[in-house]
């Protein structure tokens, strides 16, 4: 997963090529192929398996990166506790209380001592007497600003997932307005705490670097320098310093993926918010309707009516105009099994709590395709994901035979469940109206 994925985005046919060649040298693998594999980290949340254009594409979740990030240090036993790292840690504090004290003299001397220790390197520099620097302070140095890039690529992802966390509960059903209103709440509280984090300080900070060409071309060559001039630095840490660039890129591009998805989530809720807001304002009529029903029943003393007077006529702005009198009071006979086949048409209605538009550009782009295969292409499965793929599934013209196959989806308890749907196949384009 390291050595093909860390990279960035990888075309699924490719991903499985290499991973059949490391299969295959392996001595004991089972009846695992590789792109069971593939699906199998994509269904655990380790994997991203998209649609890009007429292809598939993969790449790592930030949860992926982070156990990375920790396993690689693990096994190049990562640490600070080297020969010049105390005078760094000592150098760097001074520097920062003498910037962050109030003492003006301390304030002064510590100007005037970087002054003249620059002025006696200018001097050296001009008498062709430049000392040598000290390699083990230069190595420890180069080697914490690898460990701090290697770090920051992955940190600068932490502002995506956190506003991916800060809207998904949106898609959640809402039953009442003060539902709505504290959900909505907590919605702008997660996004100021993401817009106030350290990742998204440094999602922009490197924007404005990468838009600023002198700025990245020193940069580049600051690089450069270090990478050939400090030999034995860690393959790998060179690697990321060589690469660094490339690798934010690809975590840019997946904080602006993420964005465009919770984008996508505050519509529908925005809309929803709207709906409910006109439902709410036919609930407080029907129920002023039942109290003046009530107070009206309670004024007609003379009159021993088995009904209520209707105080409107029968529509959805009515309760109804009918009462119900219970005469057998027995308890009811046991539910006796069903006969059949369960007919899934009606959870049609589920595409308002799906984006149904995006599901079915997905299925467009991706056909032929299986149900599981296209469960396993989202990068989150709901309840509602699986109930609309499946009747839309239902749709299409089916001679396979496969046997039934078990997929995973979230539940909104926050745990994973399993549930098992036929193989059918879509193999026909699904109409956006139609969808």
């Amino acid at each position: 997963m390291e050595r093909h994925l860390l990279d960035g985005l990888v075309g699924e046919t490719d991903l499985v090529v290499r991973l059949e060649r490391d299969l295959d040298a392996l001595p004991e693998t089972g009846e695992q192929s590789a792109l069971a594999l593939i699906k199998s980290w994509a269904s655990q949340g380790w994997l991203h398996r998209v649609a890009s254009g007429e292809r598939n594409v993969c790449y790592l979740t930030q949860d992926a990166r982070r156990a990375l990030d920790f396993v690689r240090g693990m096994r190049r036993n990562d640490t600070i506790a080297t020969g010049g790292s105390i005078n760094g840690i000592a150098s760097r504090l001074k520097q920062v209380a003498i910037r962050v004290g109030d003492d003006p003299d301390r304030i002064r001397a510590g100007i005037e001592a970087e002054i003249a220790a620059l002025h006696a390197e200018l001097e050296e520099l001009d008498a062709g007497a430049r000392p040598e620097p000290d390699v083990t302070a230069m190595y420890d140095e180069a080697r914490a600003i690898a460990l701090q890039m290697e770090r920051l690529i992955t940190d600068i992802g932490l502002y995506g997932t956190m506003i991916e966390q800060a809207t998904a509960a949106l898609d959640d059903p809402i039953d009442t307005n003060v539902e709505y209103r504290d959900r909505q709440r907590q919605m702008y509280a997660d996004y100021q705490a993401a817009w106030d984090s350290a990742g998204r300080d440094s999602h922009r900070a490197f924007l404005r670097m990468i838009n600023d060409p002198d700025q990245r071309a020193e940069f580049e060559a600051d690089i450069a320098t270090v990478a050939s001039t400090l030999p034995e630095l860690d393959p790998a840490l060179r690697k990321v310093m060589a690469g660094f660039f490339e690798l934010v890129g690809h975590q840019i591009d997946e904080v602006e993926r993420i964005q465009q998805r919770c984008a996508q989530r505050v519509k529908r809720f925005t809309a929803f918010g709207t709906l409910e807001q006109t439902r709410g304002v036919a609930r407080q009529l029907n129920e002023a309707i039942g109290a003046a029903r009530a107070l009206l029943k309670e004024s007609l003393t003379d009159s021993r009516l088995d009904i209520e007077v209707p105080l409107a006529r029968h529509a959805i702005s009515s309760v109804g105009a009918l009462s119900f009198r219970i005469n057998d009071l027995s308890a009811p006979k046991p539910a006796a099994p069903a006969q059949g086949e369960v007919d899934l048409s009606t959870f049609s209605s589920l595409t308002t709590q799906v984006d149904a538009p995006a599901l079915t550009q997905m299925l467009n782009s991706s056909l032929p395709v299986s149900l599981p295969d296209a469960l396993a292409m989202l990068d989150a499965a709901y309840l509602g994901h699986v109930i609309v793929l499946w009747s839309w599934a239902l749709k299409q013209p089916n001679t396979s035979d496969a046997p039934p196959v078990t997929v995973r989806f979230h539940s909104l308890d926050g745990h994973d469940r399993e549930m098992e749907v036929p193989h059918l196949m879509f193999t026909e384009p699904i109409l956006e109206g139609a969808s």
